[in-house]
């Protein structure tokens, strides 16, 4: 809190670098305040569910991902820029309710 009183007069960065660089606040974390605080899209939110699920089926390319970073990456290479503010809530229900870590897909 004090670092967004001091650095920005008690508001949020509108800028994604800005986020990021708030204590405790990740890629996944910064790309949904963009998307739900300022209705912009720079990338793709990947949670356990959007990393789990785009592996499985392979969208992340040729070799497995192991870290949600590098599925947002491969994901973000080939998914049209469109459809990046939709593909999280889509797999995350997804994953939530049909393809659990033991999955019924």
């Amino acid at each position: 809190i004090e670092i967004l009183h001091e650095q920005y007069a008690d508001d949020v960065p509108g800028d994604y670098e800005g986020i990021l660089a708030l204590p405790g606040v990740g890629p996944k974390m910064a790309l949904l305040m963009m998307s739900v605080g300022w209705n912009r899209t720079v990338g793709i939110s990947v949670d356990v569910h959007v990393h789990r699920i785009s592996n499985r089926l392979k969208w992340t390319g040729v070799r497995t991902t192991s870290q949600p970073e590098q599925t947002r990456k491969s994901l973000e290479g080939w998914l049209p820029r469109e459809y990046w503010g939709e593909v999280n809530g889509m797999l995350v229900g997804f994953g939530q309710q049909i393809c659990k870590h033991k999955p019924l897909c």
